[in-house]
């Protein structure tokens, strides 16, 4: 029936119910109740649905914290950019675990307040900034939110036009350790500033998703640039938090992504959406060997 109707109304109207739907999906999420959840040493307040509170995973995320307490120890005074803070999970992770200021950049307006709020309590020096994290071009679009999270939807006639940012122009000259989840956009992001991860040489963590060849060919080139400015050592994190693999080695990370793009096309049993990958610049080494004992010792 909706293919029928589309056939037959003119593009505008498409384009308008389309929108109708997706406003009044927002508007019911929007009004879900609250309830509060432990991440680290502080308690948050989250929408009810969230992710943090459905989800029984005491080790998810637990490596942004720990990368952050090594980090954090070597650079004191570096600065921490979370880019994707959502409810300011990740970032109490880092705040637990390092006294470094942190910059916490969420583009939904919804997932701002709570993080807002949630973030007054940290004793660290904390920076919120409301920005779509790109290339630094206009986007159009509109926001899906659901469940734990908010994915930007790009549409040429989408109801909104947002400016991005780049990573390069949000961050600093003594930024340490750069932590990216932006639902598909982390391989860009990262691409777009590599010539200034390369003056810079944060350790970075990011999400490692895959759901297309495109995705796993984008992956694959991400960690050969990666290499070429000298990032030798990744660590790789299943999504509920478990460690699976230390490395230097390309063949394993490539190897990885191809087993997440089977799973993505239901040739295997779903059992990870994704990955956390930790890389680590070769003036580094110390930090991988820090963080890797401790995954050895848990």
């Amino acid at each position: 029936m909706r293919a029928f109707l589309k056939s037959i109304l003119p593009k505008f109207l498409v384009n308008f119910l389309r929108e109708r739907r997706i406003q009044q999906a927002e508007q019911q999420y929007f009004r879900q109740a609250e309830t509060t959840v432990v991440c680290g040493a502080y308690t948050l307040t989250v929408p009810e649905n969230h992710l943090l509170v459905k989800l029984k995973q005491p080790y998810r995320d637990m490596c942004v914290g720990i990368a952050a307490k090594y980090i954090g120890s070597k650079y004191p005074t570096g600065t921490m950019l979370d880019i994707g803070a959502n409810v300011g999970d990740t970032a109490a992770l880092i705040a637990t675990y390092a006294r470094n200021k942190i910059i916490l950049v969420e583009a939904s307006e919804y997932f701002l307040g709570f993080l807002q709020r949630n973030v007054s309590a940290f004793a660290n020096d904390v920076v919120v900034k409301q920005v779509l994290v790109s290339d630094g071009s206009l986007i159009s679009g509109h926001f899906h939110h659901w469940a734990g999270t908010a994915s930007f939807v790009e549409q040429e006639q989408g109801s909104l036009k947002i400016q991005s940012e780049r990573l390069q122009d949000l961050a600093d000259e003594t930024t340490c350790f750069i932590k990216t989840d932006t639902d598909g956009y982390d391989f860009g992001i990262l691409m777009d500033s590599l010539s200034w991860l390369a003056v810079v040489r944060p350790a970075i963590l990011f999400e490692n998703q895959i759901r297309s060849v495109e995705d796993l060919e984008s992956a694959n080139q991400l960690y050969l640039e990666l290499q070429k400015i000298g990032y030798s050592y990744f660590i790789v994190w299943d999504d509920p938090g478990f460690h699976i693999i230390s490395t230097s080695s390309f063949e394993a990370l490539a190897d990885l992504n191809r087993y997440l793009l089977k799973v993505s096309q239901n040739e295997g049993r779903k059992s990870i959406s994704n990955y956390d990958v930790l890389c680590l610049h070769s003036r580094d080494e110390d930090i991988f060997v820090r963080v890797c004992d401790w995954y050895k010792d848990y």
